[in-house]
């Protein structure tokens, strides 16, 4: 798999089916972005070329989920120390996702989306009480920043764990959007320390912006006209079709 090894038009179609795809999914769900944008890109280029063009799009997409519903200080408050030990694990992961081959940790993360899914849906796992954040967020954020930064799959775990606290449809979808936001400004100067940003990745990474937001708009209507049922089965059908996704990538590189 090469680095930029496409003619300059390809490179840009391929850029702009993969943000259209998912940013029109994290419209729906409010996540995906980097996951989903990452496997159809790596598919053809090399994942760390990947994950510098999607930094930019993370950043502002999830900025803007989370201003346009409001209330963004209890979610800090609430969720500060959970992010706090995501940014710490995700530069620990983007250290080794530039030093080491990230396979079988995307098996791992496959598995356990799929995983979860599945427990979800059939009832499976119990909804996590409140009582019990203080003691898991430091835990999950780590665990959640360790695998996001070796796999490009940033805050997968943190929107599994959101998801079991049985959030309304608009609070999950903000929290994921704050622990995105915030984690990508570790992660913006974590891939650029090792020199994943470059003058070839800025004005794609605009690009997918630019075809990311029309999409998530489009999305975000759709979103509104869902049922809390259906929203939260659409949330764990993506998670699980993204984590076969990423057996996928593991299994055939």
């Amino acid at each position: 798999m090469t680095a930029l090894a496409l003619p300059e038009l390809d490179l840009i179609i391929l850029v702009a089916i993969a943000f259209a795809v998912a940013g029109g999914i994290k419209g729906v769900v409010g996540l995906g972005l980097p996951t989903i944008s990452a496997a159809i890109m790596a598919s053809v280029i090399d994942l760390r070329v990947a994950v510098g063009i999607l930094i930019i799009p993370l950043l502002v997409t999830n900025l803007w989920q989370v201003v346009q519903v409001g209330a963004v200080g209890t979610l800090v408050r609430r969720f500060g120390v959970l992010n706090m030990a995501a940014g710490a694990g995700l530069w620990i992961g983007t250290e080794i996702l530039f030093a080491v081959d990230p396979r079988w940790m995307q098996m791992g993360l496959g598995v356990l989306l799929i995983l979860n899914a599945v427990l979800q849906v059939t009832g499976g796992i119990p909804v996590i009480p409140r009582a019990r954040e203080a003691t898991l967020s430091v835990p999950v954020g780590l665990v959640s920043g360790i695998i996001g930064g070796m796999t490009g799959s940033q805050g997968i775990v943190i929107a599994v764990y959101l998801a079991s606290l049985n959030l309304t449809r608009d609070e999950y979808v903000q929290g994921v959007g704050l622990s995105f936001f915030l984690t990508g400004i570790v992660w913006v100067v974590a891939i650029a320390a090792k020199g994943g940003i470059t003058v070839e990745t800025l004005p794609l990474s605009l690009l997918a912006l630019a075809v990311a937001l029309a999409a998530m708009a489009v999305g975000t209507r759709v979103r509104h006209r869902l049922p809390q049922a259906r929203f939260r089965q659409a949330v764990f059908i993506i998670m699980a079709l993204m984590g076969a996704n990423l057996l996928r990538r593991a299994v055939m590189g």
